[in-house]
């Protein structure tokens, strides 16, 4: 065994409790043109037909405030799922399951499995300061549970109390077991690793509607998972594992913005964070700063963030920033499609949303400790890849949105301020957060807020 030290749609972003426990009752106790296409060198970097090999690659996100400070309020979606994804709620209803505001959003690690002959492998992951939202294939459990109807008094309907702030704890016991954002786990128990040569039915998320599709375009073996709650008529099939969660917790590096786009990139880590992207995009331009060096243990990378003035138009930029990308994640030892996959999937949000922001490689290490992976039999190679995204607000940045705060105090201008607000689709929140904080917490601020926070905000993103 090895341990890596390596929707159905998100209603309140783990199984149905079937029996309660006491405590709870009141008693104690680059760019999408290369397609997979190589580039340079890259045909190299593929399966070798040999042995059996784990890759992983995934994304974190923060919203920092131009001091560092790591804001609340990222349970926003920015791309829809599949219909097909399970998130806790549903998967708590599923007949037979057993086990019914962050500032850290942890998007799409997707697993790949290599085998040059079908096996069985039993996998499990863990969220130490965070809970798993969204996944597929169906899971064999997964913690901190949903609680079923009528289970606790008040509860009429399937309820999760990791994100529900009205849950009616029966006592403070508790809520310290259930009501925390933290100790995720996901248990798929055994995977089949079917044949390499195997056609699969997978299920239908077109490209056109969903980026699930790009993780698809790999050399990978196809996966089938049976037996487990929402998978016991009918067997399951993906070419890769999919999981996605929430949770608070200090990243590698911290970032800091100072004015005309001054960045400070603090490694507080002992150990080297890999390839660094400063990056500046506008409605129609784009420019980038790349750091292949990355930021040696403890050291510090001052950087400005490139100015728009003659930048690239956008498409431009985007083609050269994911090329540069992908040659930097072909480095960590990821296969080549696995790379353009990531790209591919991700250059919507990391490319072409408005904004400044941090790209980064963290280290494996770091993803082992926040993440652990566990795989048995052990695999003769994992490799495991998690991007840093972090959005820097600028003191320009807070400057314009506290101005836009401020309005929401003149009933002639708050229509115009919630616009300015909603107009940031999912990062709606953390900057209306950060701007009420700065302003000192103002109560004219707080309708929006609530209303922002209920809401599915859309990505301002344009493609």
């Amino acid at each position: 065994m090895v341990t890596a030290s390596t929707s159905r749609r998100l209603a309140l972003p783990f199984f149905l409790l079937a029996t309660l426990n006491a405590a709870c009752s009141g008693t104690s106790d680059s760019g999408s043109s290369h397609d997979g296409a190589p580039l340079g060198q890259a045909p190299d970097l593929a399966y070798p037909g040999k042995g059996f090999i784990v890759h992983e690659w995934g994304t974190d996100t923060v919203v920092v405030g131009s001091d560092g400070s790591l804001q609340p309020g990222l349970h926003h979606e920015e791309e829809d799922l599949p219909a097909f994804v399970y998130d806790r709620l549903e998967a708590g209803s599923l007949d037979g399951s057993t086990s019914t505001s962050v500032n850290v959003k942890m998007e799409t690690p997707v697993t790949y499995f290599y085998a040059e002959e079908p096996l069985k492998a039993h996998v499990q992951v863990v969220f130490r300061k965070g809970i798993f939202t969204q996944w597929y294939p169906a899971v064999h459990s997964f913690d901190p549970p949903i609680f079923a109807p009528n289970t606790v008094a008040g509860v009429t309907t399937y309820a999760d109390p990791a994100f529900d702030p009205e849950f009616p704890f029966g006592s403070p016991v508790c809520a310290e077991r259930y009501g925390a954002s933290a100790n995720g786990y996901l248990q798929w128990g055994t995977i089949e690793i079917l044949g390499r040569d195997g056609d699969i039915p997978v299920p239908e998320a077109p490209l056109d509607r969903f980026t699930w599709a790009h993780a698809r375009q790999v050399g990978a073996n196809p996966l089938r998972v049976a037996g487990v709650p929402g998978a016991m008529e009918a067997p399951q099939h993906e070419r890769f594992l999919f999981y996605r969660g929430l949770g608070n917790f200090d990243l590698p590096v911290r970032v800091t913005a100072g004015a005309g786009g001054a960045i400070s990139a603090e490694n507080t880590l002992g150990e080297a964070i890999g390839t660094v992207f400063v990056l500046n995009v506008g409605a129609s331009a784009g420019a980038f700063v790349a750091r292949p060096e990355g930021i040696a243990g403890g050291g510090t990378l001052v950087e400005r963030a490139p100015s728009l003035d003659g930048a690239p138009p956008l498409d431009e930029f985007v083609e050269a920033l994911g090329a540069s990308v992908i040659d930097a994640l072909d480095a960590t030892g990821l296969y080549h499609d696995e790379a353009v996959a990531m790209v591919n999937t991700w250059k919507r949000q990391w490319f072409r949303t408005p904004g400044v922001r941090v790209l980064y490689l963290a280290p494996e290490a770091w993803t082992d400790a926040s993440i652990p992976l566990t795989i048995d039999p052990t695999p003769d190679d994992v490799v495991r890849v998690m991007m840093l995204r972090v959005e820097v607000l600028s003191p320009e940045i807070e400057a314009a949105d506290v101005g836009a705060a401020r309005r929401l105090a003149d009933p002639s201008l708050a229509g115009d301020a919630e616009r300015h607000f909603d107009d940031l689709g999912r990062f709606a929140e953390p900057r209306l957060r950060r701007a009420l904080a700065l302003l000192g917490g103002p109560a004219y601020g707080e309708p929006l807020l609530a209303r922002i926070a209920a809401g599915a905000t859309a990505s301002a993103a344009r493609e």
